[in-house]
Order: structure tokens, then sequence, then C-alpha cells
């Protein structure tokens, strides 16, 4: 087999087991068990070489490939491929979400929402790298941090691009505001 069709095996079969995870109902420990599938599948790390995931120098050097989608948009796995440095700001996902290591180190920080509109404080610090990963229910709060460049399997219940407006944590103004997600997406299927 070449490897274009040994990754959309591997990947095909990763998500088969995914939705069979998901269709038991959804809590800590499916996400868990979502997030150990998807760590079989990083251990075929040569199906995901950097070269065939290359950041976008154009942008602010961060990329995103889509692997797998279902038609109507559940069950996304993505590859983010960052050349150096990027930031996420405290924000949900309105679904639940595992990101496990490939390549490099992705700080991630989960924390807990203030009551009423205060900032969120922060709970723990986790690094995603190879052979670890991090599991977050639909109303979890996390932001991401990379220096010096990761690749990661990035995999949500639903498609990002068509979640309605998330919440993040905007803290010039100090306060709760909603983003569209609405970032270009290389179709790597």
């Amino acid at each position: 087999m070449s490897g274009n069709v040994e990754r959309s095996t591997a990947v095909a079969e990763a998500m088969a087991d995914i939705r069979a995870i998901d269709a038991a109902g959804i809590d800590r420990d499916a996400v868990e068990l979502i997030r150990c599938r998807l760590l079989e599948l990083a251990e075929l790390s040569e199906l995901f070489p950097w070269s065939d995931f290359p950041a976008d120098e154009s942008r602010d050097g961060s990329s995103l490939y889509l692997l797998s989608q279902d038609v109507d948009h559940r069950f996304a796995l993505y590859i983010q491929s960052v050349k150096d440095t990027t930031e996420a700001p405290p924000h949900d996902h309105l679904t639940w979400a595992c990101i496990v290591g490939l390549e490099g180190e992705e700080v991630n920080r989960k924390y807990d929402r203030v009551a009423g509109d205060g900032p969120p404080r922060v709970s723990e610090e986790f690094t995603v790298r190879r052979n670890t990963g991090i599991a977050f229910l639909p109303d979890d709060v996390h932001s991401i941090h990379v220096k010096g460049g990761a690749l990661n399997f990035h995999c949500y219940g639903h498609d990002l691009l068509d979640l309605p407006a998330r919440n993040y944590w905007a803290e010039p103004a100090r306060e709760w505001r909603t983003m569209k997600v609405e970032f270009p997406v290389v179709d790597a299927r």
C-alpha cells in the first residue's frame, strides 16, 4: 500500500472506533477512550510526517489540515501544524475535543470558570507531546500555547467551521465574548 492509502485506512479505522465510543454517550470516560484511540493512531507517526503537513508561513505560521469529517459535519479529525509559535485564548468548543501529540510541544491550560462574568482561573497545565494527549467535554475551557513548533491531532465531535460561535476570554477587555471559527482549513483527505 502507498503511504496515503495506509494513512486513509488508519484514519478511517480510528474514526469508526471513535464514532462507536460517541454512540454510547459522551462523558469523561468516553473522551478518555477517544484520547486513547487517537494515541494508537499517533503510534503510526510515519504516516503523518511534518513534511506532508507544513505550516503556512503566509498566515500566522499555523495550518489546520482536515483528515476526516462526516457528511453531517460530525467527527472531524485535523492535524494542526505550527511552525514556531501560536496561542489561543481560553475558550470552549461546544463539542467534545481531544488533542494528541505527534511532534513538538503544545501547552494546554485548563480553566475553572468563575461564577458570573469573571475571568477563568487556571486549574491545570498539561503539555501535549508525542505519546500524550488531553481530552475535553463541550463546556471545558482551555487555552493553547505553542513555542518551538508542534504537529498534533485535533479531534472534535463536530467540524469546527460548522459550530456556532464559541465562548472565549478576551483578556484586554476583561470579558467573555463569542467568536466564530473562520480560519482556512486544508482538505487533506
